[in-house]
C-alpha cells in the first residue's frame, strides 16, 4: 500500500503527498458572512479607528469618505512590490489584501502577501487604539462579502 501511493506520489508530482495543511482561520471566509456595508458599518469603524492618520489625500489611503475608502478596493497596494499583485483590498482575497494582512499584525506577526510581499507593520499602527475582536471581524466580514 504504501508502494502504491508513494508511487502515486511520484507520478502527481504537483500533487502535495504529506498530511493536508489546515487553512488558515484568518484567512478563509466563512461560508456565508454576514452582510455588512460600506456606508453604515465600515466607514464609521475606519473614521473612528483610522481616521485621526488616514486623512484626506494621504498616500497609504484616505478614509475621510465612504467613497474615499471605497477607492482602495481593488486598488494596487504601496507594498506590493515586484509582483505587483497585492491590493489594498482584494473583495476576492483575504490572503491578497494588504489592508486585512496589517489588521492581523503585518509583516511583524509573520503575515506577509501571497507572493511574499512585505506589508510592514500593524494597524491601527498607534499603540494606544486597538481594534476589537468584533471589528476585526467587521472588515473580515466586509472584505469576504464583497467589500462594498
Amino acid at each position: 500500500m504504501k508502494k502504491l501511493f508513494l508511487g502515486s506520489c511520484l507520478a502527481g508530482a504537483l500533487v502535495s503527498c504529506g498530511p493536508p495543511v489546515p487553512s488558515d482561520p484568518d484567512l478563509t471566509c466563512d461560508a456565508s458572512p454576514p452582510a455588512v456595508s460600506l456606508a453604515t458599518d465600515i466607514q464609521p469603524l475606519f473614521q473612528a479607528r483610522c481616521g485621526t492618520c488616514h486623512v484626506a489625500n494621504y498616500s497609504y489611503g484616505d478614509y475621510s469618505t465612504a467613497a474615499k475608502t471605497g477607492a482602495i478596493v481593488g486598488k494596487k497596494s504601496l507594498y506590493a512590490g515586484m509582483a505587483a499583485s497585492l491590493a489594498v483590498v482584494d473583495a476576492q482575497s483575504l490572503a491578497n489584501s494588504a489592508l486585512w494582512l496589517k489588521v492581523l499584525g503585518g509583516a511583524t506577526s509573520g503575515r506577509t502577501g501571497p507572493k511574499g510581499e512585505n506589508v510592514y507593520g500593524k494597524m491601527p499602527n498607534d499603540p494606544s487604539i486597538t481594534l476589537t475582536a468584533e471589528e476585526q471581524k467587521q472588515i473580515k466580514d466586509w472584505i469576504c462579502g464583497g467589500a462594498q
